[in-house]
């Protein structure tokens, strides 16, 4: 079982902030774009990433969750995750110098729920997610759990915003 904390706001926390759907290896125009509306609209992030390899057991009152692999066979870390930690400081690198306030949250399970429960909790006006990844792998992951962008348009009723992300030349 591993455990992950709140982590703290960057600076005062905003009103209504954007929520921004995040992965490891993401390319960094989509929170660049989703910093640029916010800091437009007056506003901060909340960057949410949510782990589709992991399930929660438990939310303890301050907020810490504890969650199990999907897989048995899984290792698990006590305290967080290496990926979280790397995820967190590559995240943390690309909002320095904004001058907006944001907010790493970490959510376990399916990743349109995850967003709309963070959107929910922090009324955000609007869910920020990038294109799928390039590739066989990025084509079968929405083959099978679906387009996240469409699974949040269909089931809620805040905007979202997909920030194309370039992986080659137009055909």
């Amino acid at each position: 079982m591993s455990r992950t904390r709140p982590r703290p706001w960057s600076g005062p926390e905003p009103t209504r902030p954007l929520v921004v759907g995040v992965q490891p290896d993401q390319p960094p125009t989509v929170v660049a774009q989703a910093a640029g509306l916010a800091r437009a609209l007056g506003t901060g992030l909340v960057c949410v990433w949510v782990d589709p390899s992991q399930v929660v057991v438990t939310v303890e009152e301050d907020g810490t969750w504890d969650t199990t692999p999907v897989d048995p066979d899984r290792d698990d870390d006590v305290d967080g995750s290496p990926v979280e930690a790397a995820l967190f400081a590559q995240v943390r690198d690309r909002l320095a110098g904004t001058g907006i306030s944001w907010r790493f949250e970490y959510a376990a399970g399916e990743t349109a729920r995850g967003l709309h429960a963070a959107a929910e909790a922090h009324d955000s006006p609007m869910i920020v997610v990038g294109t799928r990844r390039p590739g066989f792998g990025g084509w079968m992951t929405e083959v099978v759990g679906g387009s996240v962008a469409g699974r949040l348009a269909h089931t809620q009723d805040r905007p979202v915003l997909v920030v194309p992300v370039h992986h080659g030349p137009v055909r």
